[in-house]
C-alpha cells in the first residue's frame, strides 16, 4: 500500500490514471499502420500527427489558468474526455470517406486536433490533480502513475487479441485441441459483435474515454486555489515561471530530447511489420515498453535519493540513446525487443522526473500552468519539429521502389544527436535537487 494515502484516494487516483493512459495505448502504437493501411501517404501521415500539438498549445494558455483560477479540475477532465470520445468515433469515419472518395482529408486533420486539443492536456492536468492530493509526491506518485502503465498494457494487448482473435481462436483448437468445444461456444454466444476492423483502436480508446468521463464524477473534488480577484494575469506567471532557472534548463532538455522522440512511435512499428510480425501483432508487442515501466517506476524513488535528478535524469537521456543504436544495427528479434524494454528507463526517468521537479519548483496555486508550460515547449512545439525532420529522415531511408526501408541510417542519426545532448546536459547544465519553491510575481494592475 501507497504510504500516507487512504485506500479510497488511491483507488480513484489509480483508475484516473488506467484509464487515462488506457486510451493512448488503444491508439499510439496503432496509427502509423492504420493509416497506412486506409490509403494515407507519408507526407499525410506526418500533419495528422503533428496537429496533436494543437493539443500543447491550448494547455498553458486555457487549461492551466481555467484550472488554477475558475474551474475544478476533475469537471474539466470530465468534459475533456467527454468532447475526446466524440471527436475518436468521428476520425475513422472521415478516414473511410478519404479511402473511398479521396476527399474529406481536411476533415481528418480537424477531428484529430480537436481530440488532441481536448485530450492531451488533460495528462499534464491528471499530474497536477494527482501531486495536490499527495502528501509526498516523490514517493507516492509512483504508486499512483504505474496504473497509467497498466491501462497502457492492456489497452494495446486487448487491440492485438481482438484483431487477431481468428488466428487466437484457430492456434488454440490446433495446440489445445480440448479447447475447441470452448471456443466454437464462445464463437456462438458472441456471435452479435462485428467482425474486427484496424479501426477499432478508435472504438476502444473512446469507449475508454467517455468511461473516464463519467469517472470523474468520483474523482476527489480539486477547486481552483487561485482567485481571480488578485489582479495578477496570465503573462505574468508565465514569466515567473520562466525566472526559475532549473525549469528552464529542463524544458531546454527536454525539448531536444522531443525532436528525436516521434522517430520511436512512427517508425518502430513498420521496423516490427516488415522484419518480424504482421501488423494487427505490433499493438502487444509494442506493450513491452509499457511493462518495463513497472520496473521503473519502483525503483525511481530509489534512484532520486542516491543519485539525484540530474543524474536519474540522464539515466533516461543514456536509454534512448541505448535503444536508438540497437534499432540502427540490424540487430535481431530479442535485442529489438530489448530496446523496446527500455521505454520505460527512457519515458519514467525524463518525464515523471520533470513533472517531479515542476511540482516542487511552483507554488501550490502555479502548478498545473506550469506543467502544462512545460508540455507545450516540450511536446506543443518540439515534438512537431520532430515529427516534420522525421518524415525526410524516413523517406531517405525508404526504397522507393520496393517501399523496404532501411533503418540502419534512419536510427543512426538521432543516436548521434542524442550523445551530443547527453554531453551538453552534463557538462553545461546544472540541476538543484531541492529546487526553490517560491516564485514571485508582481501584479501589473
Amino acid at each position: 500500500m501507497t504510504p500516507g494515502i487512504s485506500r479510497r484516494l488511491r483507488f480513484r487516483l489509480s483508475v484516473l490514471w488506467l484509464l487515462e493512459w488506457g486510451i493512448t495505448g488503444a491508439l499510439l502504437t496503432y496509427l502509423p499502420l492504420y493509416f497506412t493501411q486506409n490509403g494515407l501517404t507519408l507526407d499525410e501521415t506526418g500533419p495528422v500527427l503533428a496537429i496533436g500539438a494543437l493539443g500543447l498549445w491550448v494547455s498553458p494558455l486555457v487549461v492551466g489558468q481555467l484550472c488554477d483560477r475558475w474551474i475544478a479540475a476533475q469537471r474539466y477532465l470530465a468534459i475533456a474526455h467527454f468532447l475526446g470520445g466524440i471527436a475518436l468515433l468521428a476520425i475513422p469515419v472521415a478516414t473511410d470517406v478519404y479511402r473511398e472518395t479521396g476527399a474529406g482529408y481536411g476533415f481528418i486533420l480537424a477531428m484529430f486536433g480537436l481530440f488532441a486539443m481536448v485530450y492531451l492536456p488533460t495528462i499534464p492536468l491528471a499530474s497536477a490533480l494527482t501531486f495536490r492530493h499527495l502528501s509526498d509526491p516523490k514517493s507516492q506518485f509512483g504508486g499512483i502513475r504505474v496504473w497509467g502503465t497498466v491501462g497502457w498494457v492492456l489497452a494495446g494487448i486487448g487491440l492485438s487479441l481482438w484483431l487477431e482473435q481468428r488466428d487466437l481462436a484457430g492456434w488454440l483448437r490446433t495446440a489445445f485441441p480440448s479447447t475447441a468445444p470452448t471456443v466454437l461456444g464462445l464463437s456462438k454466444r458472441f456471435w452479435f459483435l462485428p467482425e474486427p476492423s484496424s479501426s477499432d483502436c478508435f472504438a476502444i480508446a473512446a469507449i475508454l474515454s467517455f468511461g473516464l468521463s463519467s469517472f470523474c464524477a468520483f474523482l476527489p473534488n480539486t477547486p481552483p486555489l487561485h482567485t481571480p480577484r488578485d489582479g495578477i494575469g496570465l503573462v505574468d506567471w508565465v514569466v515567473a515561471i520562466w525566472r526559475e532557472k532549473g525549469f528552464v534548463r529542463l524544458v531546454v532538455v527536454s525539448s531536444l530530447l522531443s525532436l528525436v522522440v516521434p522517430l520511436y512511435s512512427l517508425v518502430v512499428p513498420k521496423l516490427l511489420e516488415q522484419r518480424f510480425v504482421r501488423g494487427d501483432s505490433v499493438p502487444a508487442l509494442m506493450t513491452i515498453g509499457q511493462l518495463s515501466e513497472f520496473p521503473a517506476l519502483l525503483l525511481m524513488p530509489f534512484c532520486l535519493r542516491r543519485l539525484g535528478l540530474k543524474a536519474t535524469f540522464a539515466l533516461g537521456v543514456i536509454a534512448w540513446m541505448v535503444r536508438y543504436a540497437i534499432f540502427a544495427a540490424d540487430s535481431p528479434m530479442w535485442l529489438i525487443l530489448a530496446g523496446i524494454a527500455l521505454h520505460g528507463v527512457c519515458h519514467v526517468y525524463l518525464i515523471v522526473v520533470v513533472q517531479l521537479y515542476v511540482d516542487a519548483s511552483c507554488p501550490r496555486d502555479l502548478r498545473a500552468t506550469a506543467q502544462n508550460v512545460f508540455a507545450f515547449v516540450a511536446g506543443g512545439i518540439a515534438m512537431p519539429l520532430g515529427l516534420l525532420i522525421t518524415q525526410p529522415l524516413v523517406k531517405w531511408g525508404t526504397d522507393a521502389a520496393s517501399g523496404r526501408m532501411n533503418f540502419g541510417p534512419v536510427f543512426a542519426a538521432p543516436t548521434a544527436f542524442l550523445a551530443c545532448v547527453l554531453l551538453g546536459f552534463w557538462k553545461w547544465f546544472r540541476i538543484d535537487d531541492e529546487p526553490e519553491t517560491s516564485l514571485s510575481v508582481s501584479s501589473t494592475s
